[in-house]
């Protein structure tokens, strides 16, 4: 198609009228270049004329060249350099933005005022065009040639490009050199997306930032997507916006999660980037994990409950499982509770000390730095198992009548570690009198701390402890440098006695054929119990048996012979651990028809003959080591006087008057005659008829006589460190008032009247005292007691710190001991004072009430 105008006539009229042919070379060059889609450039139209032109006229087509490339637009102007041919054309008729478009331009000198263009290339114009939204594609300009309509229409020439020889006029004809507008796409760009961490359950969003040089132009549209990642992560494709709702499987299957997008132009051309999203977890924690230890008897079973918290619920329910055991058997965990359980058997494996570590998961996915590595806490619980122990006291046999009886508190089947007891005992004071408590082998076990205790001091319950009662106490410390125990620990299915109790048995034969039983007592929770080594745990009763077998039923209240009660085992502290079995003993009296009959002392067969009498007097000098035939046998003989007690000096008192003559055999037995004495600075008196006294005294003493018509014997044992001493009369005399003089502490006293009764002695204080009151400090009662040597008035009064009388005891006592509770409810904790007054006596002493 040709595309001309109708002032276009006019340039090539002018052409053809001034010039003519002649030709040389002549050149037109235009520009090459590369340029992007819908880019507005320009480029250069340069002459090359060889020599000085007037004139030149340029013609050239725009077309495409291929990919659908061309220009939106096309304009043409003169190079602003350009100062000579002022008189110019430029024709864009031919131009509708359709290939091909036809350009034709011209300038000329026409008058003087202008010149011609000298010699040389020089840029006479240049073509501004703004190409299409071509991805990739060439747009030719070259030169051509038009068909200019002359003569009304009846005829045409052809205008081409040619240029005007300035000399001599001559039309010379130019080449063109055709330039080539290449349009290329530019490929998008896009920032870097930082790596992200975020808490599961939350949302990531993000953006990708994009750039492309084409969107100057207008035609460009990015679009966005998502080449890898989560699938539930979008990228909105117009905006580039990310977004990814996280979950709970999310975290459970990863927690690293690379994601790659990427920009597309509309050319195809794309651009990427990769980031990372880390999940991050909160680990669940432990708000119960037990610190104390777990303490059980071996074939029991041990339990406990765990509990954990998450604090992002999440991302699974929390799940208890078993980390690592140290001890034998099976343990089982609730997955869902965290409740455990360990079944023990009564086996020595079983024994000792277990640790349990029990973990909990949130069930996250445990990744590699960048995530949380946490998902997980464990607890661990310690576990002691131990034994039952069998604590046993000594069921003895065939004891004999006024002689020393060992009975033995052992334990049995036991692997108990222990750092001390505390025993509490009740025996029969009418039958049996304690002399002492010996640890069964201080040396090899190494107690470091041995007591025992009996009446005030014996501590029971709130008051002190009645008769026949007795506590023994032992302590194996680990604090106080060398003499460390070495007994912390039990043997395996063994029998060791802890300790030996010696008691004599009363002289009296109507406890013949009898049990007398020595029973577990308690008045309190500690009462027999028994500490572990650490001190951190108390083995107390599980159950109380009859040396027979039988259990004793439980009560709960104290005193008590069944054992700790219910009670030991309430209340929000660290229980006792019942872990011990409480046998009951006693000793068995023997029968007075399985040994020989009395009065024949020395057994030779002859009752009641001087040599009888001589050697039951050597006994109460030398003691039983006089008795060299049949201990058990000459024993029960000593009891002449048929009163049913062995070893009396009444039995000695009866001999004696059979001997002489003065009474006969088997007197019918008589009931004690109640007798006072005094010991005044170790002078001994008595009140009444006394045939015969024997008196132990400590240490190596030397007696001195005071009794007329009575012979003396005393002989000192080394063994026991006592001086033993017989005041009798072989003549059958009688003695009252002082009898002897001594040095040293008299440990007991033994009379009979001159008739060879028995006697129950009461001793008689010989000046006026105010004991210190007991139990102190107390509440709310306490003992107040005080000894009158003679009978008297007496007043107690009780005040406060203010000096107000709170209390007051009065009356008249025989001479002796007198012991007054008072209860102090009502009043308020402090410090109190106590005065007793007598006609001879007043002392005052201080007590403290703590409530």
């Amino acid at each position: 198609m040709q595309k001309r105008s109708l002032y276009s006539l006019l340039l090539t009229s002018f052409i053809l009228v001034f010039a003519f042919s002649y030709s040389f070379a002549q050149e037109v060059t235009f520009e090459s270049k590369t340029v992007t889609r819908g880019e507005t450039s320009v480029l250069d139209v340069d002459v090359n004329n060889p020599a000085d032109i007037s004139a030149f006229e340029i013609v050239f087509e725009v077309t495409e060249g291929s990919g659908g490339a061309f220009f939106e637009a096309l304009d043409v102007n003169w190079d602003t350099n350009l100062d000579v041919l002022l008189h110019r054309y430029i024709d864009l008729s031919g131009v509708d933005n359709v290939t091909p478009d036809y350009v034709r331009i011209a300038g000329m000198m026409i008058d003087g005022a202008d010149a011609c263009l000298a010699a040389g290339v020089t840029t006479v114009a240049q073509v501004e065009f703004t190409t299409n939204n071509t991805c990739a594609g060439t747009v030719i300009l070259d030169g051509t040639t038009l068909q200019i309509e002359k003569c009304g229409g009846a005829c045409t020439i052809d205008a081409h490009t040619q240029f005007v020889d300035c000399a001599t006029t001559a039309l010379v004809d130019a080449a063109v050199t055709a330039g080539t507008v290449t349009i290329v796409n530019t490929a998008p760009s896009v920032e870097a997306i930082d790596d992200a961490t975020i808490m599961w359950g939350t949302t990531y969003t993000g953006q990708i930032v994009a750039d492309d040089p084409d969107l100057a132009g207008g035609y460009e549209d990015l679009t966005y997507s998502l080449i890898s990642g989560p699938g539930a992560l979008t990228v909105n494709a117009n905006t580039g916006a990310i977004s990814w709702v996280t979950t709970a499987p999310d975290m459970i299957a990863g927690c690293v999660y690379p994601v790659e997008v990427q920009v597309e132009d509309g050319c195809g051309e794309v651009a990427t980037t990769s980031f990372t999203i880390y999940l991050m977890n909160e680990a669940p924690y432990y708000t119960d994990c037990p610190t104390d230890t777990t303490s059980i008897l071996w074939g029991e079973t041990a339990m406990g409950t765990v509990a954990a918290t998450d604090p992002d619920g999440g991302p699974a329910p929390l799940l208890f499982s078993m980390e690592s055991f140290d001890g034998p058997g099976t343990v089982t965990v609730a997955p869902a509770t965290g409740a455990w359980e360990w079944h023990t058997a009564e086996d020595p494996a079983y024994v000792g000390f277990f640790d349990l570590c029990i973990k909990v998961t949130d069930g996250a996915f445990i990744g590699p730095m960048g995530c949380n590595p946490e998902n997980s806490a464990t607890c661990c619980v310690t576990i002691y198992v131990l034994t039952t122990g069998t604590v046993k006291i000594e069921k003895t046999h065939d004891a004999m009548m006024g002689a020393e009886e060992m009975v033995s508190i052992t334990m049995e089947n036991s692997v108990l570690e222990m750092g001390g007891f505390d025993f509490l005992i009740q025996y029969d004071p009418s039958a049996l009198t304690f002399i002492d408590a010996m640890l069964a082998d201080p040396v090899d076990w190494k107690w470091e701390y041995f007591t025992y205790r009996q009446g005030p001091a014996g501590n029971c319950g709130a008051s002190a402890c009645p008769t026949g009662f007795l506590r023994m106490v032992a302590i194996a410390e680990m604090n106080n440098g060398e003499n460390h125990p070495d007994f912390f620990k039990g043997v395996d299915y063994d029998v060791w006695n802890l300790v030996d109790l010696k008691f004599l048995v009363k002289n009296d034969l109507t406890l013949e054929c009898m049990y007398v039983p020595i029973r577990w007592v308690w008045y309190d929770c500690g009462d027999n119990g028994i500490s572990s080594v650490t001190g951190d745990t108390l083995f107390i009763s599980r159950y109380v048996y009859e040396f027979e077998g039988d259990e004793i039923s439980a009560e709960d209240e104290f005193p008590t012979w069944f054992g700790a009660p219910e009670i030991c085992n309430e209340g929000d502290k660290l229980f006792p651990l019942r872990a011990l079995d409480f046998w009951n003993g006693g000793v068995d009296i023997i029968c007075a028809d399985s040994i020989d009959a009395r009065g024949d002392i020395n057994l030779n067969g002859i009752d009641n003959e001087v040599a009888d009498a001589v050697l039951f007097s050597n006994y109460f000098v030398y003691g039983l080591s006089v008795f060299n035939v049949n201990v058990d046998g000459q024993v029960a003989a000593t009891d002449v006087n048929a009163d049913g007690i062995t070893l009396s000096v009444a039995d000695l008192v009866y001999l004696i008057r059979v001997i002489v003559g003065d009474a006969s055999p088997y007197l019918k037995a008589t009931a004690p005659v109640d007798v006072s004495y005094s010991n005044h600075n170790g002078l001994l008196s008595v009140r009444g008829d006394i045939g015969a006294a024997v008196v132990t005294v400590e240490g190596n003493a030397t007696p001195d006589l005071r009794a007329t018509e009575m012979d003396l014997l005393y002989h000192y044992d080394a063994a026991s460190n006592v001086t033993r001493m017989l005041v009798y009369s072989l003549e059958g005399n009688s003695f009252t008032g002082p009898f002897v003089q001594v040095e040293g502490s008299v440990l007991s006293v033994e009379m009979a009247t001159r008739d060879g009764n028995p006697v129950n002695l009461n001793m008689l204080p010989t000046e006026f005292t105010l004991n210190q009151n007991y139990p102190n400090p107390f509440n709310p009662t306490t003992n107040l007691s005080f000894t009158l040597p003679v009978a008297s008035d007496y007043t107690l009064s009780i005040y406060n710190v203010s000096g107000q009388r709170v209390a007051e005891f009065s009356g008249f006592e025989q001479a002796g001991e007198k012991v007054i509770t008072w209860s102090a409810d009502g009043l308020a904790s402090g410090i109190y004072f106590y005065q007793l007054k007598t006609d001879a006596f007043s002392a005052v002493k201080k007590m403290v009430l703590l409530k």
